[in-house]
């Protein structure tokens, strides 16, 4: 039942650049996740000490149509050669670190879809993971050692490095600043890529995740140069000390299929948290 899930965690291996990248990153934030690698739902199972009639209820879980959701989310999230690259910085970052470097960083109104569609994209993962009322989902999520993970890498990659010299990320809310100006146009674009599933809950799950959201990019606004220099390590493509360093980081990070690593991880918690 937990096959398509094992074969997402098993696509990583502990080496790979994108688990040492996640594990830099949190390694450099106070207070950011624990971060430990398991390539399995029975190595997530031994992780956390789950007893056994709750690891079989967890693997039977794992095979159901949510979690299954999450895992295609996850893997949507991460294509730089479909629809959801068009309206984001992964199309960008490709050409920029192996096609035409010409059209290389992402321009602000790109890096401002990206950081609002991926928002989107994690609440829809939040919604579906779990189950109860909008408020208990985003409790569970945000209980979850993978949930926490998606909100720290959120807050460190997708806002506070790509906008480190915007005004609002020092003193204001520039999360309610980007969802103002971009969120319904995001809803209608993300529910175009949907293919037909339901996007019913995701945006008042993402109203549910948007003080943790902002939380985690006020945790991380005042680490941007570490963070920069512990990711950069494993980023395609960056490489000195230029002054857009930042901003390169967070554009090389899309070119890595971190989304559907934590999607995978989120999936296998979700599933342990479900089968209580």
């Amino acid at each position: 039942m937990s096959g398509e899930l094992n074969n997402a965690l098993m696509e990583y291996k502990s080496d790979d650049y994108t688990v040492r990248l996640l594990g830099a990153v949190y390694s450099v934030l106070p207070g950011a996740p624990d971060w430990s690698y398991y390539s399995s739902l029975a190595q997530a199972v031994n992780a956390f000490d789950v007893p056994a009639d709750q690891a079989r209820r967890a693997q039977e879980i794992a095979g159901t149509e949510p979690i299954q959701d999450v895992i295609w989310m996850s893997r949507l999230m991460d294509k730089g050669d479909s629809g959801y690259a068009i309206y984001t910085g992964v199309r960008s970052a490709l050409n920029r670190f192996f096609g035409d470097g010409s059209r290389g960083i992402e321009t602000d109104d790109q890096q401002r879809n990206d950081a609002v569609l991926k928002a989107l994209g994690i609440g829809y993962m939040a919604w579906k993971a779990f189950d109860g009322t909008i408020p208990e989902r985003a409790a569970a999520f945000k209980a979850t050692s993978a949930g926490q993970a998606l909100l720290w890498y959120y807050g460190a990659i997708e806002v506070a490095l790509p906008f480190a010299d915007n005004a609002l990320l020092k003193g204001g809310d520039i999360m309610a600043n980007l969802f103002d100006d971009l969120g319904a146009e995001q809803v209608d674009r993300l529910a175009g890529l949907a293919g037909g599933k339901d996007l019913g809950g995701v945006q008042e799950m993402l109203t549910s995740l948007s003080g943790s959201l902002r939380g985690a990019v006020d945790a991380a606004a005042p680490h941007i140069e570490p963070v920069a220099g512990a990711a950069r390590k494993y980023v395609p493509g960056v490489m000195g000390s230029a002054d857009k360093v930042a901003g390169l980081v967070a554009t090389g990070a899309d070119v890595l299929p971190v989304y559907r690593l934590l999607g995978a991880r989120l999936a296998a918690e979700a599933a342990i948290y479900r089968a209580r």
